[in-house]
């Protein structure tokens, strides 16, 4: 949720859909790919999280995957990717 307007930012399915599109497109071995995590950092609702992924992926990461329909690819940090609301 993002708590700010107290709006649902993307389903389960869909953030699960993204973080499968983004393994895929960095290449990542199975059970070492990203991470979801919910209600992540600052409060939004979806944070993905890939410490061992490749070199600053957060950063390269909205060239590569498409966000869900009404959201935004944010990086956190070179290895966190947050998902908010346009």
């Amino acid at each position: 949720m993002d708590f700010a307007t107290g709006t649902y930012v993307c389903s389960r399915e869909e953030i699960e859909r993204l973080v499968a599109d983004i393994a895929t497109a960095f290449g990542a071995q199975p059970g070492y790919g990203p991470h979801l995590m919910e209600e992540g950092f600052d409060g939004r609702q979806w944070t993905i999280v890939w410490d061992e992924g490749p070199e600053e992926w957060a950063y390269r990461a909205h060239d590569l995957v498409a966000a869900p329909a009404g959201t935004f690819l944010e990086p956190v940090s070179y290895y966190v990717l947050a998902v908010c609301l346009i």
